[in-house]
């Protein structure tokens, strides 16, 4: 398998910085800048990833340029008609989009009366604790 080569220098450079993973990890990375076969099947199982990557930024760049530019001329816009709306006739504020005033509540039933008075009651005959 290719990822063969990858375990056993792998290892290799595990034992080399006695067990420890973070050396092991910069001594890999110093070998494969010298040994291409390492350093190939390092990277081939990201390279489609990072080819994919590149593409994008490189496609997006000058669109995300294009699209900022648009983005300033439609706030030049929205200020331009935002003034004329204002000036041209009365705007609508809150108020005046909503309906005057709501309807009263309907009135309560004689059982829902009956059990608000009994839940009061019950409040106010428990006894208050003292602040001391």
């Amino acid at each position: 398998m290719s990822q063969d080569y990858v375990q056993k220098k792998s290892l290799e450079a595990l034992e080399a910085t006695s067990g420890n993973r973070r050396e092991a990890g910069l001594l890999l990375r110093v070998w494969s800048e010298s040994d291409e076969k390492l350093k190939g099947e390092l990277t081939a199982p990201f390279l489609n990833n990072l080819c994919a990557l590149a593409i994008q930024r490189a496609s997006s760049r000058p669109e995300g340029r294009r699209q900022a530019k648009r983005d300033r001329q439609r706030a030049d816009d929205d200020a331009a008609n935002l003034l004329s709306a204002i000036t041209s006739r009365p705007a609508a504020s809150m108020t005046s989009t909503h309906a005057p005033v709501a309807p009263p509540p309907p009135a309560s039933s004689v059982r829902h009366r009956q059990a608000v008075a009994t839940l009061a009651a019950a409040f106010q005959s428990r006894t208050k604790p003292s602040s001391q």
